[in-house]
């Protein structure tokens, strides 16, 4: 199947996964070293913020509020170890006023991450809905050729698993008296009209012949805008 350009979470593989995670572990640890080494009236623990915006790239949910609680309870370790050059009363509010700045941002963060597991549950079953759909399912780019095509439409093409279209023009597949005006429908609907072929004969990759009738509308594909073409077999109408 050509490419589906789906919407993925930033960290898909276990390896980037324990990356990040260790990437958060050392700064985390150089942070709390440092704040333990400096006088209190440093604010050294700011740095907290840096480990906590790493874990949106988590695909755990929870990591903003877990490590929001593992940061307050290093500061609470490092107010008895830091060097004291200011009273103890003045650096605990300090360190309640930043723990605060820390939950809220966690909250943000864990919103953040809530939405974009939403978008990615909505984008399977989309996908999901598009692969058993029994039309024929095009996205054209004129400059850039065929770039997803779904299953229905790889068997009305004609082709036997979809790679050989990416890419390529669907307007040399059409058949060569309406090339020209499949053209003009294409142009008028990248500009945002929905438009209507009917009785379209195509030639298929396999060298037979098809007759579609065809839907054309504008879509966004990887932000850039391209023609999504409806294709329904009208051979045996």
């Amino acid at each position: 199947m050509a490419d589906m350009g789906r919407l993925t979470w930033p960290v898909k593989r276990g390896d980037d996964f324990l990356r990040i995670v260790a990437y958060i572990t050392i700064a985390t640890i150089l942070i709390f070293v440092i704040d333990i080494s400096t006088p209190l009236g440093v604010m050294i623990w700011i740095l907290y913020l840096i480990p906590l915006f790493l874990t949106v790239y988590l695909s755990w949910k929870y990591a903003p509020m877990v490590m929001t609680g593992v940061f307050i309870l290093l500061m609470c370790v490092s107010l008895f170890l830091s060097p004291r050059d200011i009273s103890i009363e003045f650096a605990l509010i300090d360190r309640i006023f930043f723990a605060l700045i820390l939950m809220i941002s966690s909250f943000f963060i864990n919103d953040y991450v809530s939405n974009v597991e939403g978008l990615v549950s909505s984008e399977e079953r989309y996908h999901t809905l598009i692969d058993w759909l029994p039309e024929g399912i095009v996205v054209y780019r004129p400059e850039g050729g065929i770039v997803f095509v779904n299953p229905a439409g790889i068997r009305l093409l004609g082709d036997i698993n979809g790679e050989n279209l990416t890419g390529s023009d669907i307007t040399t597949m059409i058949d060569p008296g309406v090339q020209e005006l499949f053209r003009q429908r294409i142009s008028q609907a990248a500009l945002g009209a929905r438009m209507n072929l009917d009785k379209i004969r195509l030639i298929r990759k396999d060298g037979t012949d098809v007759t579609v009738d065809m839907i054309l509308g504008k879509v966004f594909w990887n932000k850039e805008n391209a023609v999504q073409i409806v294709m329904r077999n009208s051979s045996t109408n």
